[in-house]
């Protein structure tokens, strides 16, 4: 029965397959005409793969696509992605983002897709990780799974509390942290401060803690404010800070009121070494309501400040000193004394501090000058005596501070003298009658003791030059150094006790005063000396000045005139002994007015040579000085106007006041006619051959050509010959013959032939009274003609 039922079913079999038609099979190349047409009518869309063997649809890449996806447990790179389904990058990239536009539970990150299952697996595992530590970081879990942070917080954020079991930092939303992992941290700060005795700082107890910086800082805070510990932190939210514990507090609170108390001061270093690091401010906050000075080293209270008022009040009202050092706290330094001192003295008038802890009476500094009155009497009699030149100038301040006597007598006499200034010139040749008048330059803003600023020890020395080689600056006085002082106070009975940095201050105090003082007191006696002390001896030196420099300033103008009708040398020659004359007589006689009204030495006998002119000159005020040292060089050249423009200069109106008028002609020719009167008069009563002929020439020189001429004997030949043409021949002849005689019985002597001098004698003596009347009768050749 089992063999039939075989046989049927092959049977069946059988027929099945007769009835069935035969399939067209289709070659390769057949196919892929085929599919390229399709794809050319765009009636179906394919995608090749990498080796252009097959075909695929785009929504069968899209099927891969997330395919792949699930079996990578919902995260693939594209990458990956690409090289999996071997199909060109582009198409995968494309697609990719074409699934991730429709479908929001896929995600892009990086190259990366991630679908929403990936997303629950990453919110358990940090929800394991967060369990199992108590806090992460978004950086450590952004490291540990190669995401993005902002991808990784954002995942967090979402899952936080559902599938995440912890909260965020509320300082720092990076972290997060379980609430048992936050208790355990509390309570580790919370009995690691609570342990504490002196101050710690908060960086080694967060290391211990083993939390966030900023985390640690927000349960302190909290800590604190719940008064669960009682301290404070000092330095901010940093692990640099430093945490107080209040029993430590406590005790360094009860030290500074308990030393305040006691001693009335508080040291910084004290404190310092007690642990407090903001030790003003602590004291401040502390001693709130106390009048605090705040010192370099400590600071003192008003214990202290009111036992150094009343200290230096009783030194002041008694007229004594006071050494503060001796009960002020020991600690206080030099400078802190000072300043204490500073602000204690701010309502006391009439206090000296000397080496910053020694209070004085000013007024014990002024009695104490006066126990030198008879010292610098002794003093100034004696040295004017043994040397008159030992008062000290002003130096830079103005010669009119210095010439007021001579101000002084042009004031009381200026209209007297305009009145009689036409009369006056007749006394003198070329003298004008105007009196010497001083220009103030005194300069605004200087006090009468200007020369303050000048150092304490500066005249301390005594000396420098003066008095020797024909006068010279006054020296530099002083009346005593102030080591001499010093020794002269320690002498005292009232100064047997003070210590000797007061005496050292009282005496650089002293100084300078006692200097003045004696030096008014020897200036006083030097005027006396010198005979222009009184207002009587001023008006007699001031009108002779004023008639010497007026006459001699006339001549030398005169003189210049006859000059100038020579040419090159010969004038140059005048020049010079011009210069040397007339010019040096006007500059000494205004060096030497100058000297004295500024009180330096000058000779006795008023004489001065070109050294020791310049050196007066080189000690006279500055505004002096310039002036003086033009008319000074210009002497030792040949040019008239280099001398004569700083002379009218300095004698002015803005300066001295001298008026050097020149004359007219009427005045003139009369000056001229009396200068010639004076030579005549003197050639009468010559008997001296040479000298004769020097005055004949000048007086021809002068009669043809109505100049005066001031000429050495050298010059005489040259004078004569300029004359010739303007003399007759025969005149002319005579003169020359004589000045060859003067000449020979000059040779003749200075070779020692006697009998040839005798000789030459005998005949310039007969041929002198010739010589004589030639030089007075001579006429002009213009003024000859006229008469006949």
């Amino acid at each position: 029965m089992a063999d039939l039922d075989e046989v049927r079913r092959l049977q069946a079999e059988f027929q099945r397959v007769q009835l069935t038609a035969a399939k067209q099979k289709l070659s390769e190349r057949n196919i892929v005409e085929l599919v390229t047409k399709l794809v050319e009518l765009k009636l179906i869309e394919v995608l090749y793969t990498s080796d252009g063997k097959e075909y695929i649809t785009p929504q069968h890449l899209t099927k891969e696509i997330r395919d792949e996806l699930t079996v990578h447990g919902g995260r693939i790179n594209l990458v990956d992605l690409q090289q999996v389904l071997n199909v060109d990058f582009s198409h995968v990239e494309g697609k990719v983002n074409d699934m991730v536009k429709h479908d929001r539970n896929l995600t892009l990150i990086l190259g990366q897709l991630i679908d929403s299952s990936y997303r629950d697996k990453l919110a358990e595992e940090v929800n394991d990780r967060l369990q199992e530590q108590g806090h992460v970081t978004i950086a450590e879990l952004a490291k540990a799974y190669d995401l993005p942070p902002d991808f990784v917080r954002e995942v967090v954020e979402e899952k936080l509390g559902a599938v995440i079991r912890g909260q965020v930092d509320s300082q720092d939303k990076d972290i997060v942290f379980t609430d048992s992992f936050v208790s355990r941290v509390r309570a580790k700060i919370r009995g690691a401060l609570s342990a504490v005795t002196i101050p710690t700082a908060v960086g080694s107890i967060r290391t211990r803690a083993g939390c966030q910086e900023r985390l640690f800082h927000s349960l302190l805070d909290e800590l604190l404010k719940q008064g669960r510990l009682v301290g404070s932190v000092s330095g901010g939210r940093q692990d640099k800070s430093i945490y107080y514990p209040e029993i430590y507090t406590r005790a360094q609170n009860q030290w500074l009121d308990s030393f305040y108390a006691q001693n009335g001061y508080l040291e910084y270093d004290s404190l310092t070494r007690l642990g407090v690091s903001d030790v003003k401010n602590t004291i401040k906050k502390r001693l709130k309501g106390e009048n605090l000075v705040m010192l370099g080293a400590c600071c003192v209270g008003p214990a202290i400040q009111d036992q150094l008022s009343a200290s230096v009040e009783d030194a002041l009202a008694n007229d004594t000193w006071v050494d503060v050092k001796t009960f002020l706290p020991s600690s206080l330094s030099r400078d802190d004394i000072n300043e204490l001192l500073s602000q204690v003295l701010r309502d006391h008038q009439g206090a000296l501090v000397c080496a910053d802890t020694i209070v004085a009476s000013q007024k014990l500094v002024n009695d104490s000058a006066k126990l030198f009155n008879d010292l610098i009497k002794q003093k100034a009699e004696k040295d004017i005596q043994e040397n008159p030149a030992i008062l000290k100038g002003d130096g830079d301040k103005s010669s009119a501070s210095k010439m007021s006597a001579l101000e002084d007598v042009g004031k009381e006499e200026k209209k007297e003298q305009r009145r009689k200034k036409a009369t006056a010139g007749s006394r003198k040749e070329g003298t004008g009658g105007r009196e010497i008048k001083t220009k103030s330059t005194k300069k605004k803003g200087r006090g009468r003791d200007a020369d303050d600023d000048s150092d304490d020890d500066g005249g301390a020395a005594g000396g420098g030059g003066g008095g020797g080689g024909g006068g010279g600056r006054l020296q530099e006085s002083s009346f005593m150094n102030v080591k001499e002082i010093q020794r002269e106070l320690q002498s005292q009975d009232m100064f047997a006790d003070c210590p000797e940095e007061l005496l050292r201050d009282i005496a650089k105090q002293l100084h300078r005063p006692l200097s003045r003082q004696y030096q008014e007191v020897a200036k006083s006696i030097f005027l006396q000396a010198s005979g222009t002390g009184t207002s009587a001896d001023r008006k007699k030196t001031f009108a002779e000045l004023q008639d010497k420099v007026s006459g001699l300033w006339t001549n030398a103008r005169l003189f210049e005139k006859g000059v100038k009708l020579f040419q090159d040398a010969n004038q140059a020659n005048l020049c010079r002994h011009v210069l040397k004359t007339i010019c040096t007589d006007i500059t000494n006689l205004l060096v030497s007015a100058m000297a004295r009204d500024n009180m330096v030495a000058v000779p006795d006998d008023g004489q001065l040579t070109t050294e020791s002119r310049w050196k007066l000159i080189s000690n006279l005020p500055k505004e002096v000085q310039t002036p003086m040292s033009k008319m000074h060089q210009a002497l030792s050249g040949q040019i008239l106007d280099d001398f004569f423009t700083p002379v009218e200069h300095f004698c002015s109106s803005s300066n001295i006041g001298i008026v050097l008028k020149k004359p007219d002609k009427k005045k003139e020719r009369q000056l001229v006619f009396a200068h010639r009167q004076a030579l005549a008069e003197q050639l009468r009563g010559e008997s001296e051959a040479a000298m004769a002929l020097h005055l004949a020439v000048v007086i021809l020189f002068q009669t043809l050509t109505q100049a005066m001429v001031h000429a050495p004997g050298r010059m005489v030949p040259a004078v004569l010959a300029h004359l010739k043409d303007m003399m007759e021949e025969e005149a002319y002849t005579t003169l020359a013959h004589f000045q060859d005689l003067v000449v020979q019985r000059l040779q003749a002597e200075g070779s020692g032939d006697q009998t040839a001098v005798d000789t030459l004698t005998k005949e310039m003596d007969t041929l002198l009274p010739k010589v004589k009347d030639i030089a007075l009768t001579a006429k002009r050749k213009t003024q000859a003609q006229e008469e006949q």
